[in-house]
């Protein structure tokens, strides 16, 4: 496994690779959310169960619209609550978009989605000009990592390279995951680190 820089990376998601890359939390696995190869490769190298969703993450709110449907009933929602707490730990679950591929999404038809605050995984989003996917850098199952020298062997063998940065993952909660039932109601799937007295505080609604 070879580090690479910014330039090499993006190179690599283009050509369906797969890569470590760094997030505000913790060390993440990824390549082009386009790239059906590589998802099937992130499944086996993590060995995590093909009914278990990969996440993503998107440089802007544009690339969200360009992979989720977003109905009226919703769409004013979503804007409000990216532009509230993007970047940072908060995941949509969207419907997606008849082309996103049903491995990435285990089947639910739904995509998992945000916006990093880490400037590599946004770079990495806006470099291949559509979201990537974010999986913890582990086993399933396994701890998730901050350091690359933490990483376990079976990740390091299979993957093309990493790319590493002077910010580094802090550790910590996991991103906040919601759904939305449209004007101002959501539910909360996963509490992380957005709890529901932040939504309650801007007027949404929140059932779990």
């Amino acid at each position: 496994m070879i580090e690479l820089n910014l330039e090499n990376a993006i190179d690599i998601l283009k050509k369906d690779g797969v890569i470590l890359y760094p997030t505000e939390t913790f060390f993440g696995i990824g390549c082009r959310i386009g790239s059906e190869s590589a998802i099937l490769d992130i499944f086996k190298i993590k060995k995590r169960l093909l009914a278990m969703p990969l996440p993503t993450i998107a440089s802007q709110l544009e690339q969200v619209f360009q992979f989720a449907i977003i109905n009226d009933i919703i769409k004013n929602d979503v804007i409000d609550l990216a532009n509230l707490f993007w970047p940072g730990p908060l995941t949509f679950i969207l419907p997606a978009r008849n082309f996103v591929s049903d491995i990435l999404t285990g089947g639910t038809k739904t995509i998992a989605i945000r916006q990093s605050s880490h400037p590599i995984a946004v770079a990495l989003a806006n470099g291949v000009n559509e979201p990537i996917v974010s999986s913890s850098a582990n086993i399933s199952g396994g701890t998730p990592v901050t350091e690359i020298s933490a990483m376990h062997k079976d990740i390091i063998q299979h993957v093309v390279g990493y790319i590493d940065s002077a910010v580094k993952p802090q550790g910590g909660l996991a991103s906040t995951i919601i759904s939305f039932l449209g004007n101002k109601n959501l539910r909360i799937l996963r509490e992380g680190a957005i709890n529901a007295s932040a939504f309650l505080e801007n007027n949404f609604i929140v059932s779990r």
